[in-house]
């Protein structure tokens, strides 16, 4: 991709998760061509994370359910994307709209992925593997032809960009006893990636009875009734602890929400957005797989971190996403996991941690 140019369109309108992975890629893109106007289409609602990203000169939102059922919507947009004059259209997205979508803007060169959907209307197709690499450097093939032009290191991380109003605003959120926090963000879009609330109840408990550090638990507005009952469980076991749990779930905003990841300890997640999150800004960081596995290449890219999956299943993995019920009617890729195993893992973290912390 020698070629200098000037005026380029990326197309992402996935889950927020693969939008947050996409900002290493639009960093690198920005390298490439310094002087380019970049211009992102992201699924509408997921804008926000994107705020104050300075390799971003626009970035357009495309509400994707309204797409679906009105072709004069997805047409006008595609018309008012073609106005730009976009010399260079690269997709990460893989839907067949996302590839129509690349090849009504008219511009020269439209470059996505092989597998993706109506693929032939890129003029650049690039082999993406199911399992191996992982995300980022999927994106990365889109832009390099050899693996060893890859970023390495921070850049492979992804940029996010919370602005002192945000951290103020999680400050003001927390109080004087919840200061050293891990973050536990339970939820999941898909049941099936999700460990239940039983199990996160218990983790809350021995967290809380075998170390120091507060919890702060996180969501969004859907997951409050989720994070409620576990916040009303642990509270209703030993009230005091009310001075180290807070929840949080729908408090934030997604960009606000980086702000809040930034100053945790440590989080705890399902494989869901909050690890991507977290990996912006380094954090030490316990996933938790059931239906999906790491070698999907969506795990953290944290220095410090901890997997906890039950292998052995022949039906894992059950899907790229995961489901609403597990097919197989047991859920053991989530239930088998014990609460006192994922402290362990927890507690391999902190002394981490505390080596580092004594090393300096």
């Amino acid at each position: 991709m020698k070629q200098a140019y000037q005026n380029i369109l990326i197309i992402q309108t996935a889950f927020l998760g693969d939008l947050i992975l996409t900002t290493p890629f639009v960093h690198q893109v920005k390298k490439l061509y310094p002087n380019s106007k970049i211009t992102i289409v992201v699924n509408q609602g997921t804008a926000s994370v994107l705020e104050g990203n300075p390799d971003l000169d626009q970035i357009l939102q495309l509400d994707k359910k309204r797409a679906k059922k009105s072709v004069s919507y997805f047409v006008r947009f595609a018309y008012e994307l073609r106005k730009k004059k976009f010399d260079l259209v690269l997709s990460p997205h893989f839907s067949f709209r996302s590839s129509l979508l690349s090849w009504l803007t008219k511009a020269k060169v439209r470059i996505g992925y092989k597998q993706a959907g109506f693929s032939f209307l890129y003029t650049k197709k690039v082999n993406r593997p199911l399992q191996g690499m992982h995300e980022v450097d999927k994106l990365f093939s889109l832009i390099y032809d050899n693996t060893i032009e890859f970023p390495k290191g921070r850049e492979r991380r992804p940029y996010l960009y919370p602005k002192s109003e945000d951290i103020n605003f999680v400050n003001s959120l927390l109080s004087k006893d919840i200061q050293d926090f891990i973050l536990i963000s339970p939820s999941s879009l898909w049941e099936t990636k999700r460990y239940p609330s039983s199990g996160f109840i218990e983790l809350s408990k021995i967290i809380l009875e075998r170390t120091n550090l507060a919890i702060v638990l996180s969501g969004s507005p859907s997951d409050l009734e989720l994070t409620n009952s576990i916040y009303e469980s642990v509270i209703e076991s030993k009230p005091k602890w009310k001075e180290r749990l807070l929840n949080l779930a729908c408090k934030t905003n997604l960009i606000q929400l980086a702000g809040l990841i930034s100053k945790s300890k440590i989080i705890v997640s399902n494989d869901s957005s909050p690890i991507h999150y977290a990996s912006a800004f380094n954090i030490p960081t316990l996933m938790i797989y059931g239906a999906t596995i790491p070698e999907f290449g969506y795990s953290t890219l944290v220095e410090n971190q901890e997997i906890a999956e039950i292998t052995g299943l022949d039906c894992r993995p059950c899907g790229i996403h995961g489901g609403r019920i597990c097919p197989e009617k047991h859920f053991r890729c989530m239930l088998d996991q014990d609460p006192k195993t994922l402290f362990s893992k927890i507690e391999n973290i902190l002394n981490r941690i505390y080596n580092k912390s004594e090393k300096l």
